[in-house]
């Protein structure tokens, strides 16, 4: 059986994390989830590198733009795409600024969420 990515959810709404986590274990992947982009800085620097970032823009303590900016500067993280996941559909612009590899607008089906993250994790 081929191996799912692993992914790193970063969202501050627990019930949407924790949604994602959920949905993304029972199909196989490998998911941590993070509350904030301090949190995500973290996981990245300390667990096994994932192969995609779910990232939401909007957060407190350290919003997703900041985040992002951390984790490009970072040769060893900068590579892993990241796609973002935003309740504003505005966002698509800033999001691809970001170098974001997708852009998902909340609320999203289970199998767009599947297809963005193969989509984004094979060569």
């Amino acid at each position: 059986m081929e191996r799912r990515p692993r992914v790193l959810a970063i969202d501050d709404d627990q019930d949407f994390r924790e949604g994602l986590e959920d949905v993304l274990d029972d199909l196989g992947y490998a998911v941590t989830g993070a509350a904030s982009g301090r949190e995500g800085l973290e996981a990245l620097r300390t667990a096994p590198p994932p192969d995609v970032i779910l990232l939401d823009l909007r957060m407190p303590d350290m919003d997703g733009r900041t985040f992002r900016r951390e984790q490009q500067r970072d040769s060893a993280l900068s590579q892993i795409p990241c796609v973002v996941v935003s309740g504003s559909r505005e966002v698509e612009e800033e999001a691809r600024s970001l170098g974001a590899a997708a852009v998902l607008a909340k609320p999203f089906r289970v199998r767009t969420l599947i297809d963005s993250i193969d989509r984004v994790t094979k060569n």
